[in-house]
């Protein structure tokens, strides 16, 4: 690696999506929510394509479980608080 003209920041990049993969798997969340490409500044469309493509792939993931976890938790507190 290496090869980004800011010196190391793709290095860098690739380990805190590392760090970050391994976080969200111990949350119980989806592999296709996170994604790291290598785009260059002049490939706009190359990243108009890409960040469509990723967008209909978390669209067909549906909610998150994260989600669905938080939206349970709040109802149940509001249930607890009702009572």
């Amino acid at each position: 690696m290496g090869d980004c003209h800011y010196l190391d920041g793709n290095v860098k990049a690739e380990k805190m999506i590392g760090v970050t993969d391994g976080l969200l798997d111990l949350l119980g969340v989806e592999k296709g929510r996170l994604r790291l490409e290598w785009i260059s500044s002049a490939e706009g469309t190359r990243f108009a394509e890409v960040a469509t493509e990723f967008t209909e792939e978390i669209k067909a993931l549906g909610p998150s479980c994260l989600k669905k976890k938080t939206t349970e938790a709040t109802e149940t507190t509001e249930t607890t608080e009702a009572a």
